[in-house]
């Protein structure tokens, strides 16, 4: 199994757990995502955007922002829909786009080189 293949499934592994927190009751959300709803939106969003940059080819980072812009709106119809004392809120959607506009900036500006950093902290060469 390559580094590479490593990363793909640990960025599956934190969608499934984004969308396992969001999809909690209220009140057994763990304590230290409990910052303001906007806030867990933006920086969620913007921590997915960034740990996917480094794994897609820059001309397609538009996927990147589609896929999350799906993932939130679909998060918001199942919270509405589950009744677990959470609603669906466009203002949520709006806060997972900033997340994820913020997300892909920080991508541009060199944070996408992250699995090259990390590949160098491992012993191992980084891909081209």
């Amino acid at each position: 199994m390559t580094l590479r293949n490593v990363w793909w499934a640990l960025g599956f592994a934190l969608v499934v757990a984004a969308i396992y927190v969001c999809l909690l009751p209220f009140d057994d959300v763990p304590r230290p995502f409990n910052l303001t709803d906007k806030a867990n939106h933006v920086i969620g969003h913007a921590a997915l955007a960034v740990y996917f940059t480094g794994l897609v080819e820059r001309r397609s980072w538009w996927k990147i922002f589609a896929g999350l812009l799906l993932m939130g709106v679909a998060i918001e119809l199942a919270q509405n829909l589950m009744h677990v004392g959470r609603v669906a809120d466009v203002r949520d959607v709006l806060a997972n786009c900033l997340g994820a506009a913020l997300g892909l900036l920080l991508g541009w500006i060199g944070l996408s080189r992250w699995t090259q950093w990390a590949a160098i902290l491992l012993g191992r060469r980084p891909a081209p």
